[in-house]
């Protein structure tokens, strides 16, 4: 009787197992270390990717010959270009997309990468924003060369920023996105506790730097980097005076 209790018990377990296996084949994007394509879950991105093309595509028959392609830290435009070159930032869109699609398989620990996945999309559409946005105003400027493009630039980077600063505290630890020191990269608490900080400050910097952009827009531009430059040098700081305080905890 006991013998063929535990034949049947084998047999459930057995059973079970071949279940899941199956499963796993089936829908290999619940396995962490085998990350599928999901149109879905992807659609959000490309809509973002696609759009200056579909708008350039719509303006093309009303570009004039030369058309804005850079501008000073004052927001005038001190380089033209052929309409064509309107192409490369799209184009740099889309190849740094899929930098970023791929980047989680070349990780060693991409299984965090992909338990961080939410985090991680919106890291990834934070950048695609930025870039199609940078385009949207560069395309403006052809139609509308008295608009101050630096406010609007300024606002982009600070609210790329803000956009990563909900992301942070998210992402689980790994080496190729997120705050990559030393000290996080050796501790998994500090990682996390920096992360924790970084969202905090980022969201909040970020927040601030916008507001002070727009009542001084001669200034936004410097604003806008000086606010990044603080917020990534104190977010240094504090990572590294966790590892100073771990590092006298164990002595």
């Amino acid at each position: 009787m006991k013998v063929r209790l535990l034949c049947e018990q084998g047999f459930m377990i057995r059973i079970r197992c071949l279940r899941e296996n199956q499963n796993t084949r089936m829908n290999p994007i619940s396995n962490p270390a085998n990350p599928t394509f999901s149109l879905r879950k992807e659609s959000l991105i490309f809509v973002v990717l696609i759009l200056p093309f579909i708008a350039l595509a719509v303006a093309w028959p009303s570009l004039p010959a030369r058309v804005p392609m850079h501008f000073d830290a004052h927001g005038n435009v001190n380089r033209y270009g052929s309409p064509l070159e309107l192409l490369i930032l799209p184009g740099i869109n889309v190849l740094v997309a899929i930098l970023l699609y791929f980047i989680p398989r070349l990780d060693p620990k991409k299984a965090n990468i992909m338990a961080s996945m939410s985090a991680y999309y919106w890291i990834r559409f934070s950048v695609a924003a930025l870039l199609t946005y940078c385009f949207a105003l560069t395309l403006t400027t052809t139609f509308n060369p008295m608009l101050d493009v630096m406010p609007l630039i300024a606002i982009g980077l600070l609210g790329m920023f803000c956009g990563l600063g909900f992301a942070m505290p998210k992402l689980k630890q790994n080496y190729m996105i997120g705050i990559r020191l030393p000290w996080t990269l050796e501790s998994e608490d500090n990682w996390n506790r920096t992360h924790a900080f970084a969202g905090k400050l980022w969201v909040r910097g970020s927040i601030i730097g916008i507001v002070l952009a727009l009542i001084f827009q001669s200034a936004s531009f410097f604003i806008a980097v000086g606010v990044i430059i603080v917020m990534v040098i104190w977010t240094g700081g504090y990572s590294y005076r966790i590892f100073r305080e771990e590092k006298r905890t164990t002595l």
